[in-house]
């Protein structure tokens, strides 16, 4: 058995246990029993979507605290409990599909904010294998595409995004993002090939000026 100690301060306590304000309470709880949460293998189809959408909540609860290791491994249990479920009837494969596109989508959001982008970019196209047009899995990919630098990839989520929801105002905001940044990594290009060209011109030109030049009378230097 486990023992832990909880410790209570009552700001308004109630009179009838006669307890002052601000009163220190100290409670011992004892665990006497537990049963261990079945492994996937034991689960039927009803329990494993059962288990999910119970978990999910509780991801969504850690994603609010900002515990997103916690909250992805609880997403990542969905996953891991419904991928390789199948010839499901038709409601129980649209609540399936409904959570592992919500876990896929949350996991992603979990490793961006992780800046475990090439993670990211697995979930989202999870996401979109699921739901091609999907919204989040759009945007976010388009996220994870742009904090590698990768502009174009993420230019074509982006746009994509504004083409079938054009009421997204983060997805223009991240357009022209994107655009600047393009048009600056075309300037760097620009600048490094005109550098380069400028050397083997100077190259050329100096080879050119130190080569004997061969006349008809002999050599002039």
């Amino acid at each position: 058995s486990s023992l832990c100690l909880v410790i209570i301060i009552y700001a308004h306590p109630k009179f009838k246990f006669k307890i002052p304000p601000d009163a220190e309470l100290q409670y011992e709880v004892k665990l006497k029993s537990f049963e261990k949460a079945k492994e996937s293998w034991e689960m039927n189809t009803d329990e494993k979507l059962e288990q999910s959408s119970i978990v999910k909540e509780r991801g969504t609860q850690y994603f609010k605290e900002g515990k997103y290791k916690r909250a992805a491994l609880q997403y990542k249990k969905i996953v891991s409990w419904l991928e390789h479920e199948s010839g499901l009837p038709e409601e129980e494969e649209s609540k399936a599909k409904s959570l592992r596109l919500a876990a896929h989508l949350n996991l992603a959001m979990c490793h961006l904010k992780l800046k475990e982008y090439s993670q990211a970019l697995e979930n989202c196209n999870k996401a979109l294998e699921l739901d091609s047009n999907n919204e989040k899995g759009l945007f976010r990919r388009g996220e994870a595409h742009l904090a590698v630098n990768d502009f174009e990839l993420a230019r074509a989520d982006f746009q994509k995004v504004i083409q079938l929801y054009p009421s997204n105002k983060a997805a223009k905001v991240q357009l022209v993002t994107c655009q600047q940044k393009i048009r600056e990594q075309h300037e760097k290009e620009k600048k490094m090939y005109a550098n380069m060209f400028q050397r083997l011109a100077d190259k050329d030109l100096k080879v050119s000026n130190t080569t004997p030049k061969i006349t008809r009378g002999g050599v002039m230097c």
